[in-house]
């Protein structure tokens, strides 16, 4: 199928939060030589299988032309154009293999930004025949062409809902850090950041904010000042950037993620650096994430078996209350300690307080049915299962 349908899985968050019409993302797609514009339109249209309406529009002057495509199962009206590069783009592909950039503006429905995003980037790559990157104008990230293949032109694993945005840190004082987002206004959302962040706290802060930014993809931000769980013993509130002193470095709207009745995010920050914590997740992102590490099992086993005890393979498991508890469900780590055929033992690393009758320490067994993520702690840093085909090339040597 080439546009993907929405999901619609997404509540819009609390006014104060909202960006109505959202702001415009741009993608610019190498190209091997030049497009016009009814290159551009054929090409889509069999992609889609479908007819569409193009309108010429006046071009700036650093474009050669600009024309509006209006394209069935999309709600808005694309823009399309082409730009000469330059030589100091510092995009790594010879101008003589690349002399041209095809570029689109669109907007992401607030309802589900993530699967508009995936179709307008295929659009694109169909438009461009084939592109030899993406490159996105609001998050400065160039997507090659091998990633292209595994994150958005197949019918694997969607890619992660971090792709719509990126995670900035910004010294607006001496030993003090705004760790913001940049990307969720075209969204339909309130950028989300933390202030006074010192130099150590840096992994924490990019987790609070990651981990909030995603969360406000489905769930409902809560209006300012309103204190709301984003985890076990994490409790937060949210100010205006406009009420803080960190107006000046932010862009508007953000929700900047304070600590109940306070102007800054000590405490949280404390809070995750915790050995037991734990945010709460999105149906979506989890989801993917066991999808992932189900077809990517095998690898991980192999991985594990091979290793041994010399370095440590973690699983993740969805542990589910019982039917009368109002507690959370959780996904909790287990560090493998024996691996036979397709299955693994693992001992649980830690227990949320209201995770009811588990114990740290206590022994499961987990296959491929049971599983929801995993990791390999290499010496290199953590591998996934994004990272399988890696960890599969090293075995093999």
């Amino acid at each position: 199928m080439a546009i993907l349908p929405l999901f619609d899985v997404s509540h819009l968050p609390d006014a104060a939060w909202m960006v109505d019409p959202p702001m415009p993302s741009g993608l610019l797609a190498g190209i091997k030589g030049t497009r016009t514009s009814d290159d551009v339109a054929h090409a889509i249209a069999d992609f889609i299988g479908e007819a569409i309406e193009v309108m010429p529009l006046e071009p700036p002057p650093h474009q050669e032309w600009l024309s509006q495509f209006t394209i069935p199962g999309l709600s808005t009206p694309l823009l399309f154009f082409t730009v000469n590069r330059q030589v100091e783009d510092g995009l790594g592909v010879p101008l003589e293999d690349c002399p041209q950039l095809l570029g689109m503006e669109a907007l992401l429905h607030p309802v589900d930004p993530l699967t508009v995003y995936i179709n307008l980037v295929r659009l694109l790559d169909a438009a461009a025949s084939n592109a030899l990157f993406v490159w996105d104008i609001i998050t400065n990230r160039v997507m090659e062409r091998a990633s292209l293949v595994d994150s958005f032109l197949g019918d694997g694993v969607e890619p992660p809902d971090r792709m719509l945005w990126v995670t900035e840190a910004i010294e607006n004082k001496p030993e003090s850090w705004i760790i913001q987002s940049r990307g969720l206004h075209r969204c339909g959302r309130a950028e989300i950041a933390v202030t006074d962040v010192r130099q150590d706290q840096h992994q924490q802060a990019l987790q609070l904010v990651d981990g909030l930014a995603s969360l406000s993809l489905e769930q409902p931000l809560p209006g300012p000042r309103e204190t709301f769980k984003i985890g076990d013993k994490l409790t937060v509130q949210l100010l205006p950037a406009s009420e803080h002193d960190a107006a000046s470095h932010t862009q508007s709207p953000t929700a900047i993620i304070v600590d109940p009745d306070s102007q800054e995010a000590a405490q949280i920050l404390v809070d995750m650096d915790g050995p037991d914590v734990a945010m709460y997740r999105t149906e979506r992102t989890c989801a993917r994430e066991t999808r992932l590490a189900r077809e990517t099992w095998p690898t991980f086993m192999a991985v594990a078996a091979a290793v041994g005890s010399t370095v440590d393979c973690l699983v993740q498991v969805p542990f589910l209350p019982p039917e009368d508890s109002d507690a959370d469900s959780h996904h909790l780590w287990l560090r493998v300690i024996e691996t036979s055929g397709d299955v693994a033992t693992g001992e649980l690393l830690h227990v949320p307080t209201d995770a009811e009758g588990l114990n740290v320490g206590d022994h499961h067994e987990i296959d491929a049915e049971t599983v929801s993520n995993w990791c390999v702690m290499m010496p290199q840093g953590p591998q996934g299962p994004d990272a399988a085909q890696t960890l599969q090339a090293d075995l093999q040597q």
